[in-house]
């Protein structure tokens, strides 16, 4: 006995980062704002499948089993943007170290397929604030929570954190909140 199918009206066809994607899905679109990330990976490891793309495969099944340990993790959280934002760039971050100790070892080719995996996942990420913006949004939480020393520096982080979301590396935050601090602009 065959299942039966059900159609799926996709819509048209779009160029996406990782190939075509179906309208709805298509990064970018304001239609496509209910769609989640997990989505999107997803399409995007079937659409490497299907083009028998090694480095994407690659890349994006890693990626998948490690959203799916998170989120069987006995910690875990509801898989949301912000956690696979999360493990996204903790992914980028293994493959620019491989790539670094395969450049080390002389393996050329293990070494920027690496560096091909980080710059296909760095994707997936939202774009980064500049040093203009991320200064000018960290006075503002500055100007909120009127740190009174460097004891304070937690709730600035902490306020830091939730207003600005992913929109930049909680290191950066940190080190600009430090520096923003130190000139006495927090005062």
């Amino acid at each position: 006995m065959a299942w039966p199918r059900r159609a799926v009206d996709a819509g048209p066809i779009v160029a996406g980062p990782c190939g075509a994607w179906p309208a709805r899905l298509a990064p970018g679109l304001e239609e496509s704002r209910d769609v989640d990330l997990t989505e999107r990976i997803d399409h995007d490891l079937a659409q490497a499948r299907r083009d028998r793309d090694q480095v994407r495969l690659s890349a994006l099944g890693l990626l998948k089993s490690e959203l799916q340990r998170e989120a069987k993790a006995p910690r875990a959280r509801a898989v949301s943007d912000q956690l696979v934002f999360d493990v996204v760039r903790r992914e980028i971050k293994r493959h620019q170290e491989s790539a670094a100790a395969f450049a080390g070892a002389g393996r050329a080719e293990s070494a920027a397929q690496e560096r091909a995996a980080a710059e296909l996942l760095g994707a997936y990420l939202p774009a980064e604030l500049s040093e203009q913006e991320l200064e000018q949004e960290l006075r503002a939480v500055i100007a909120e929570v009127r740190p009174r020393g460097p004891r304070d520096f937690g709730a600035v982080m902490h306020a830091a954190r939730s207003r600005l979301g992913s929109r930049a590396q909680a290191s950066r935050i940190a080190a600009t909140a430090r520096r923003l601090m130190d000139d006495g602009d927090g005062d």
